[in-house]
């Protein structure tokens, strides 16, 4: 039919022509013959033109044909969801009682009496970033410090993303306990409740959120419900959605369009091992029928590991707080929990006092490690947030803290949360504390069930009906609580080392045995149990012992039991003071020096931290701790000049030191560094930035001006930073610290190599230059600035080229890069030298492992590597 229509459409102007030519002809009308003829012979190019006119113009008729086609097909399969969405308004009543049900903020377990708060007023951006399965830890506590990336994204990335990734339609996200995953997916069901995914450019959906571990009976029954009979169900027996009633296939009809996002919470908290394979395959069963919809499952990685889901196509590990979302979060439940507490006043003074008390709980969290690594943990820092609330004050009464977190984990959400525990909180606290004393009597952290199994199964017997195994009790604690971790196959630790610390000293103050303590006064390994226990009980036999060993970390501890403890007798507390106070202006050299050093130690104990990786110090170096390092420095021999004040001996040893050269300054930094790095880690002691010492000024002289990186011309005081230094950077600290220059120049080279990844290549080229991380750059230049006393850097290397009016000629000369001179006596800024950063390039060779030679190749690098040196600020 179609060919007839095309050959219809390319005759019929010509046929029509000729006819009516022959008639004008006929009839002698010879003008009108002649336009006939010409119209005539013109319409001869439409049969050329009209046949593929046509054949396209069908073409696309067929095509805007078929999608009509298919809308209007897709508009009558969803007609019936329409249809009762009009009739029955039941969508929007749906999303207005999912609002009502998870507005709240709940700390399942853990409420104090203190008023519910609105999650979206103190919900902080998780951040999650993709990951496999192990190398996902089941710790609560990491202590590996993690720094977020602006490459670490949050859910709503991935969800954005569902139509252009496919793997990203069912997602599983796996995170230890309390790292948030509940609070994530109320926060998606909030959102899309009331229609906020639009500023996260994520398609519409319909959140349906369900607890597995409710869901559990029903799913692993003889024959378990459809996806779509099981929210049904689920909302029937909700009395919250006793009024909705919905359509026996509504959500079938959502489900098989795409139209919902199904979150399924808590893998994890399907105890038994068998069911959760069960709930595994009906969820991947699910997940397999209906290809249209999003799907988010979440597990602990314990949970996840045992009963993975096939149709995943993506996990989603979750990362620990940073210091700024801590802040950010204390902030927010300070204030809330503030007004909600004054009948919902909302004016300045309560914002002044919320803000008081946030600022106060911060300071504390930051100036005690313990507690900072515990406040890397959504669920932890909650806790610490409510603890401090109620009137305790952190670090002085934290065992408080631990006491609560402890119970519950233990006991006290499981059985908020519904989950039955063959043992109460109280129980598993026991047999805890008695494991915990023997691990700290042993001096380790890890332990084999074999090595414990004797010592559980003794505790165990005294528990009443308990049949428990010490595999099962163990299994149980590990699953459930989260206190103890399996760290790698069959070796288990608990979840941080404070909990194990806690627990021995509980066991200890029960038992009435301070004679542990005393015994192991002078052990390190036993300093934080000490102080624990002193927090509970009278620390006044352990400061007298404290006296008799008068060590430098025995007093540091005593000093430390005395601020914390509940009750010390007054003649110790004084004798104590006058040691630690009294004895830096002494007349007894080995009393001033033991007091100058127990105050150093006490100050690089006490610094504030600025992030995962630093900390600064608030008050400045004093003459008596300065007077140590002299000592230790240039013995018997003769001082260095600018080292030492004009009036050295009429200086106070509580005062600041000051009239001192950068050089000192810088050198009193390294030599805290090197008498500093032990337990493998690398710890860097370094004067502050100028931004550093501005954004956190000292607490008292605030007179005077402290030495900076960048001030090396007119300071004052001295006053330090700490850096957890990368552990790829020991070779190179080690190199310069030993004044190993040849070595620590070709280390710089492999280092930056090995940053690039472009060993292979052996030479770093504009691109490689110009991603190199600012992180890396900036740490190799400070421990050159630093162990050079200023003289060596990238950053020196710089301020040369500029000083040279950004000749690369001039400063290739400046630097005698013509030869290289491996030396202090070097020019300024001559080394790194073997970093790509002269005018003339040099392309490192490598041969196995070791530089060989430079080859010289003039190109846009030095420019590149300058402009990355300002990019980066150094």
């Amino acid at each position: 039919m179609g060919n007839i229509t095309q050959e219809l459409v390319k005759w019929l102007p010509t046929g029509t022509g000729i006819g009516v030519t022959g008639h004008f002809l006929l009839s002698h009308q010879w003008t009108q013959a002649g336009i006939s003829t010409f119209l005539t012979a013109a319409s001869s190019i439409w049969v050329k033109f009209s046949g593929k006119f046509m054949e396209t113009v069908e073409k696309k008729a067929e095509e805007k044909g078929e999608q009509t086609g298919q809308w209007v097909g897709k508009q009558v399969d969803d007609l019936p969801s329409k249809v009762i969405k009009s009739i029955s308004g039941f969508q929007s009543k749906y999303e207005r009682l999912l609002v009502d049900i998870y507005c709240d903020y709940k700390t399942e377990g853990f409420r104090f009496g203190l008023p519910v708060l609105d999650l979206e007023d103190v919900f902080v951006p998780l951040k999650v970033e993709t990951g496999n399965l192990e190398n996902i830890s089941g710790a609560m506590v990491s202590n590996q410090h993690t720094i977020h990336h602006t490459e670490n994204q949050e859910i709503w990335n991935f969800l954005a993303a569902i139509s252009k990734e496919d793997s990203y339609r069912c997602m599983a996200v796996i995170a230890p306990p309390g790292y948030g995953k509940t609070t994530l997916l109320k926060h998606l069901t909030l959102t899309y409740a009331k229609n906020g995914h639009s500023k996260y450019k994520a398609p519409k959906l319909l959140p349906v959120l369900l607890y597995l571990r409710d869901s559990r009976e029903e799913i692993t029954s003889p024959q378990p419900p459809t996806l779509p009979e099981l929210i049904t169900n689920h909302l029937k027996t909700q009395p919250a959605f006793a009024e909705l009633n919905p359509q026996i296939d509504w959500f079938n009809q959502q489900l098989k369009n795409g139209k919902c996002l199904v979150m399924l919470d808590g893998l994890d908290e399907v105890a038994d091992s068998h069911e959760r394979l069960q709930v595994s395959e009906w969820v991947n069963k699910q997940m397999a029928t209906y290809r249209q919809t999003a799907f988010i499952i979440t597990s602990r990685p314990y949970g996840y590991s045992s009963a993975p889901v096939d149709e995943v196509g993506v996990i989603l590990k979750v990362l620990p707080f940073t210091l700024e979302q801590m802040k950010l979060f204390i902030n927010s439940w300070y204030l809330q929990t503030e007004i909600r507490s004054r009948a919902g006043k909302n004016n300045q003074a309560v914002k002044a006092e919320a803000k008081k008390n946030a600022e106060d709980l911060i300071e504390r969290i930051i100036n005690n490690r313990a507690i900072a690594d515990m406040a890397t943990n959504p669920l932890l820092v909650t806790m610490i947030a409510t603890v401090h609330y109620s009137g305790s004050a952190l670090p002085g009464r934290r065992v408080e803290l631990y006491q609560k977190i402890c119970d519950l984990l233990l006991g006290t959400r499981q059985a908020a949360k519904k989950i039955k525990a063959p043992l109460t909180s109280e129980q598993n606290k026991s047999v805890l504390q008695v494991l915990a004393l023997d691990l700290m009597q042993k001096e380790t952290r890890t332990f084999e069930l074999a090595e414990v199994e004797t010592l559980i199964a003794s505790e165990l017997q005294t528990i009443v009906n308990i049949t428990l195994t010490p595999e099962e009790f163990l299994e149980q604690i590990k699953d459930v609580s989260g206190l103890i971790v399996e760290r790698e196959q069959g070796i288990f630790e608990f979840a941080h080392l404070s909990f194990q610390e806690y627990l021995a000293a509980a066991e200890v103050k029960e038992l009435q045995q301070e004679k542990i303590l005393i015994d192991n006064f002078g052990n390190s390994w036993w300093a934080e149990t000490i102080r624990l226990y002193a927090a509970q009980s009278d620390a006044t036999s352990l400061i007298q012992a404290a006296l008799q060993r008068s060590t430098v970390a025995s007093l540091t501890l005593a000093y430390d039991c005395l601020k914390e403890s509940k009750r010390v007798e007054p003649q110790t507390q004084i004798q104590l003071e006058n040691i630690l106070e009294a004895g830096l202006s002494s007349t007894d050299p080995k009393i001033a020096q033991l007091a100058a050093q127990v105050k150093i130690v006490r100050r690089l104990n006490g610094l504030l931290r600025i992030d995962e990786t630093q900390e600064i110090d608030q008050s400045y170096i004093t003459w008596a701790e300065y007077q140590e390092f002299i000592k230790d420095t240039f013995g018997t021999n003769t001082v260095e000049q600018g080292f030492l004040p004009a009036d050295v001996n009429n200086i106070s040893p509580t005062q600041p030191v000051t009239r001192i050269s950068f050089q000192a300054a810088n050198r009193f930094c390294v030599w805290l560094s090197l008498n500093s790095n032990f337990d493998n880690n690398l710890i860097r002691y370094r004067l502050p930035t100028e931004a550093e010492a501005k954004q956190y000024p000292a607490n008292d002289n605030k007179h005077l001006t402290c030495w900076t990186q960048e001030n090396r011309n007119d300071g004052e005081g001295i006053r330090v930073c700490k850096d957890q230094c990368p552990q790829q950077y020991r070779q190179l600290l080690e190199h310069l610290a030993a004044g190993n220059w040849r070595e620590a120049d070709e280390e710089t080279a492999k280092m930056m190599l090995n940053v690039a990844n472009r060993e292979s290549q052996g030479y770093l080229d504009v691109d490689a230059i110009e991603k190199f991380p600012c992180s890396d750059l900036r740490t190799i230049d400070q421990l050159w600035v630093q162990y050079s006393d200023g003289r060596f850097g990238f950053s020196v290397q710089k301020r040369i080229y500029e000083a040279q009016g950004k000749d690369w000629e001039k400063m290739y000369s400046a630097l005698k890069w013509s030869s290289a001179i491996y030396s202090i006596t070097a020019p300024s800024g001559h080394l790194p030298h073997a970093a790509p950063s002269s005018a003339k390039t040099r392309r490192i060779l490598l041969k196995d492992g070791n530089i060989v030679r430079y080859v010289q190749k003039r190109d846009k690098s030095l420019s590149s590597l300058v402009q990355r040196l300002v990019k980066c600020n150094l």
